[in-house]
């Protein structure tokens, strides 16, 4: 190959690097807003009841929060923070824009003796950003929907057992509540070949 041949492939390959970069340039600028938006965090309010802490102006009060009920995908974990003197205790936390389940549990640290207590049990919320997303009958929020949802209906309904989490997962007829109507449809549902959950609505 000649010196002139070698050169005009070089330019070539230049004018043709000079056309595909600025559309590089701009893919991973839109990749990059994709990434931002999908991982900006919504701040919300962890609250639970410590009117039950007779000297609180001695205690310190650390938080934990976790994807997972078994606290193996810990996402945050606060500093020790004071106690606050009224009935309930409140912490604002950042969490990631991932709709589903979040637990997240509590423990006090004695100013007096430096005795920490053992964790609390974990509470749990889930955050609902798109009900299109949602498992209809998924009632324990385990992304799931099998006969454990029935279960978890009835517990509910007559047991004083938790929510369903959402609230719409709860609401397999779409009357926008959830109640004994809805556990007659599960059950038609899994024994007598009755329809399929509606999806759920905000």
């Amino acid at each position: 190959m000649s010196f002139i041949s070698l050169k005009e492939s070089n330019s070539s390959l230049l004018n043709s690097l000079s056309k595909i970069l600025p559309f590089l340039f701009i893919l991973i600028f839109l990749s990059s807003l994709v990434l931002i938006a999908k991982t900006y965090p919504l701040n919300i309010d962890l609250k639970f009841k410590t009117a039950n802490y007779i000297q609180c102006d001695t205690l310190l009060i650390q938080i934990q929060l976790s994807r997972d009920k078994d606290f193996k995908n810990i996402i945050h974990q606060s500093n020790w923070l004071e106690c606050q003197s009224d009935d309930y205790f409140t912490y604002p936390v950042n969490v990631p824009l991932i709709q589903g389940s979040f637990y997240w549990k509590g423990r006090h640290k004695d100013l007096c003796t430096s005795e920490i207590s053992a964790w609390s049990l974990p509470f749990r919320f889930f955050l609902l950003l798109d009900s299109k997303q949602l498992i209809p009958g998924d009632s324990n929020g385990d992304s799931l929907f099998n006969i454990s949802d029935l279960v978890y209906l009835i517990n509910y309904l007559f047991k004083g057992g938790p929510p369903p989490t959402p609230l719409q997962t709860g609401d397999l007829n779409c009357d926008t509540k959830s109640s004994l109507s809805d556990l007659f449809y599960l059950i038609n549902f899994f024994f007598k070949s009755g329809p399929f959950p509606c999806i759920p609505k905000l």
